[in-house]
């Protein structure tokens, strides 16, 4: 009896490590039609809603503490990781601009930047959300440099430690040149064009003088919509940001002295100064946080399966590289 009870024990569990192996791909293509049969407007896969997480507080007006962490312009790396990527960090500040009862968002930055494309969306998508009528503080962590402080300008108040590493302000374009190794190994790279600028940042040749002026050109206009954006965001005279955005590094307190920030102070001080911005007697504080249905299971599942191992970087290495623009920090 024993035995046909443990015989049992087992047949169950290969039964469920069969169905767990055919239903997760069946979930993950039943995404991909679900997917499919949507807007274009809704991506490559459905927008998640958020869950609210309660910090403190109480009542029903809400502030929300949604974190920019990591590179601006991280791409969607699955269930268990804890960064958000690009697309769920616009989702979040839509969610807050559309929901009635957000009265205010503060920003947690911990960042050293990124794609000058991603934080500028970061950046607008901000905007709208302050033109409902609600209230943006920044809260600056260990860094928040370059794009950091691009997505932080515009708020209506900027809080930093003492020793928050900011600053950084402008853009680079980096290309990796491996012509030399080229030539040591033998190998040649055969380029036929329709244009003489058509294969322009190619690693396996020199730039031409051209070239390196048209790059330069797009560094220097990214450049200038930095400024716009340090000028407008923090109603400092064009001439001064200027000054400020060569690159370097500042601490908190040298951004404070500088008109960079407007108040040394860690998240619970940026919390309470928001709470003070929109003068309620009662607020509930919460964080946005992931959804741990079987749907969003099934989508990081998908996105982790289609992403190819790469532990080394290589894939990274070899792969052609397209000249990226990025508001980063970079030693």
């Amino acid at each position: 009896m024993k035995e046909n009870k443990w015989l049992l024990i087992v047949l169950a569990i290969v039964i469920g490590i069969v169905l767990s192996c055919a239903i997760v791909p069946l979930g993950g293509f039943a995404l991909l039609i679900a997917a499919a049969s949507g807007s274009a407007e809704s991506g490559p896969l459905p927008p998640r809603s958020w869950q609210e997480q309660v910090v403190s507080g109480s009542g029903t007006d809400r502030l929300v503490i949604i974190e920019v962490t990591g590179m601006i312009g991280a791409t969607e790396s699955g269930f268990l990781n804890d960064q958000t990527s690009h697309q769920e960090l616009l989702a979040q500040i839509r969610q807050a601009t559309n929901d009635p009862l957000v009265r205010a968002i503060v920003l947690r930055v911990e960042s050293p930047g990124g794609g000058v494309v991603a934080s500028n969306e970061i950046y607008e998508a901000l905007k709208a959300f302050q033109q409902k009528g609600k209230s943006l503080v920044v809260s600056m962590g260990g860094v928040a440099a370059s794009g950091g402080y691009y997505v932080s300008a515009g708020a209506d108040k900027i809080y930093a430690n003492p020793d928050t590493l900011t600053g950084s302000l402008g853009v680079i374009l980096m290309l990796v040149q491996y012509d030399e190794a080229f030539e040591k190994l033998g190998l040649e790279q055969v380029v036929y064009k329709s244009g003489k600028f058509k294969d322009i940042g190619s690693p396996a040749r020199d730039a031409t003088p051209e070239e390196q002026k048209i790059l330069q050109e797009y560094v220097d206009q990214a450049y200038q919509g930095f400024v716009d954006v340090i000028v407008e965001g923090r109603g400092l005279p064009r001439d001064k940001v200027l000054e400020l955005a060569d690159g370097r590094i500042y601490s908190g307190k040298q951004a404070l002295e500088r008109d960079l920030v407007d108040e040394m102070g860690n998240l619970d001080d940026a919390i309470q100064g928001a709470r003070e911005m929109t003068g309620l007697s009662e607020v509930l504080v919460v964080r946005y946080r992931r959804s741990t249905s079987l749907e969003n299971l099934l989508r990081s599942y998908l996105v982790q399966s289609q992403r190819p191992a790469d532990p080394f970087g290589v894939r990274e290495l070899v792969l052609e590289q397209t000249p990226r623009l990025e508001y980063r920090m970079v030693p």
